[in-house]
């Protein structure tokens, strides 16, 4: 649902791409995570229904022809077969300087903390939340600064967002700053067990 106060943040983000990462093969899922749906609504659905809320330019990463729209395109990754392969992907194919990459398999995430991440960019390559569980690299700002280092790496077969995130100015965002509820809002739905839970209510 669009606000007076995420219009004002989509006025001053016009130098950032939202982008909807669907590269993934669902093996563990054991079908397409993208259809699935979650109180009527596909889990691809619900997230492009976020990112048009604050980003003018959209565009999936990943060969999904089948989930792209008409301003929303579909790209096949470059180096297909890692999350750093869907983040160069994106960022290449994005005309703006910076990207907000966002998962297609999040229920439910939380625009507060797509807001702190966008606050907190300035002289930073990478704005990325990290929890107790690590890194939340899919959920997160790049600016183009980092595509020589991500295709380095990718060149060289070297796949490991840790490692990658040594190599730029990273500002993280530690678990305590992240706002209530931030546990619901970054859980990514793997497998039928988890998502058997999250209709049952239990997470």
């Amino acid at each position: 649902m669009q606000t007076a106060h995420s219009e004002i943040i989509k006025a001053e983000s016009a130098d950032i791409t939202g982008v909807l990462l669907a590269g993934g093969k669902s093996v563990r899922m054991g079908r397409d995570k993208a259809c699935i749906e979650i109180a009527g609504q596909t889990l691809v659905s619900r997230m492009l229904d976020l990112l048009r809320c604050y980003f003018t330019k959209i565009l999936i990463a990943g060969d999904r022809s089948d989930l792209a729209q008409p301003g929303i395109p579909a790209i096949p990754d470059i180096y297909p077969g890692s999350a750093l392969g869907g983040l160069f992907t994106a960022l290449r194919s994005a005309e703006t300087d910076w990207i907000f990459i966002a998962p297609c398999d999040m229920p439910y995430p939380d625009r507060r903390i797509l807001e702190l991440l966008l606050s907190h960019r300035d002289g930073y390559d990478a704005v990325v939340p990290r929890t107790p569980r690590g890194y939340e690299p899919v959920f997160a700002l790049y600016h183009k600064n980092c595509l020589p280092h991500m295709e380095h790496m990718l060149q060289h077969d070297q796949f490991r967002i840790f490692d990658f995130y040594q190599r730029i100015s990273l500002r993280h965002l530690h678990w305590k700053e992240l706002p209530d509820g931030w546990e619901r809002s970054l859980l990514n739905v793997n497998t039928p067990e988890e998502l058997a839970r999250l209709q049952e209510g239990r997470q």
